[in-house]
């Protein structure tokens, strides 16, 4: 009878003490799946709010935005969403040919385009609120206030860490591909 062979570890996937258990990173793996999991879960929800008020998830995403200021220029929008200008503008000029969003120059700067939610975006906002509500409450039922304060934190910093990871990711894609 054959002895079951024992699978060898994979090589294990960072190399930070503070991010290993007992020299493993199961736990790691455990929490980067479960982030992706509750991303896709985001995700879902997004469109599910964007489908009630028929625009697309990243349009929702720029009215949300855009409605929380008095008039967001094409960059700032980008630069929250992490997406590019021009990506931005396309998306934008969707809403504003749907009446959603109006743009106008900056008065401050005449170069910048604003962008601000219409009559049309609020009424749209106000529909969706409801729902917004509902589902937000549940998302983040597990957070009292001094854990929503601790996961904002978190939440910010580990964005920067991986917008820095992602360029990092680029430089050795190249590197890669030349070996």
């Amino acid at each position: 009878m054959a002895r079951a062979r024992r699978k060898a570890a994979p090589p294990p996937t960072v190399s930070r003490s503070a991010l290993l258990v007992g020299g493993s990173d199961a736990e790691f793996r455990r929490l980067i799946h479960d982030l992706i999991a509750y991303g896709h879960r985001l995700d879902a929800c997004r469109d599910a709010f964007a489908a009630i008020v028929g625009l697309s998830g990243v349009q929702y995403e720029i009215l949300m935005l855009a409605s929380r200021a008095d008039g967001l220029s094409i960059g700032e929008v980008a630069g929250r969403l992490h997406r590019s200008g021009a990506f931005i503008t396309i998306e934008a000029n969707k809403l504003a040919a749907a009446g959603v969003l109006e743009k106008a120059s900056d008065p401050a700067d005449g170069r910048r385009v604003l962008l601000r939610k219409t009559r049309k975006g609020r009424q749209l906002l106000e529909r969706l609120a409801p729902y917004q509500v509902r589902i937000n409450d549940v998302l983040f039922e597990r957070l009292d206030a001094r854990r929503f304060r601790q996961l904002r934190a978190l939440a910010r910093d580990l964005v920067s860490s991986g917008d820095r990871a992602v360029a990092m990711l680029d430089f050795l894609l190249h590197e890669a591909q030349a070996a």
